[in-house]
């Protein structure tokens, strides 16, 4: 508590210190109802912006990576349906093969290790 206490105290200080900063150096002064606005204000107003800004620039970036990374994966199925759709008897045919071949191979295995044997 002692700790938060103390960061409540800092950044106090240092709103006020940026706000006359930025009112006195750059000669920023914002006017509501004919009325300049105090230092407090002026960081207050230009800091409630800053996270307008940041929020709307989020919305913007998530939704265009949005986009994106949709149309990508829409892009892929796509490609993968017609793929599939267009090559679906040589897929089937080269899948029964290496089936076959697998199975054959052993039984070849076997009979040669046997034939090997005997002839020693």
């Amino acid at each position: 508590m002692k700790n938060f206490l103390l960061a409540v105290v800092i950044a106090i200080i240092v709103v006020n210190c940026m706000g006359t900063l930025v009112d006195d150096w750059l000669g920023m002064h914002l006017v509501m109802s004919d009325e300049l606005l105090s230092p407090w204000e002026n960081v207050a107003v230009l800091t409630l912006i800053g996270v307008v800004l940041a929020i709307v620039g989020f919305v913007v970036a998530v939704s265009v990576l949005g986009t994106i990374l949709l149309a990508l994966g829409a892009g892929f199925l796509a490609l993968l349906a017609v793929g599939v759709s267009a090559f679906w008897p040589i897929i089937l045919i080269v899948i029964a093969l290496y089936a076959l071949k697998n199975r054959s191979s052993v039984r070849y295995k076997r009979q040669n290790d046997g034939n090997m044997h005997q002839s020693l």
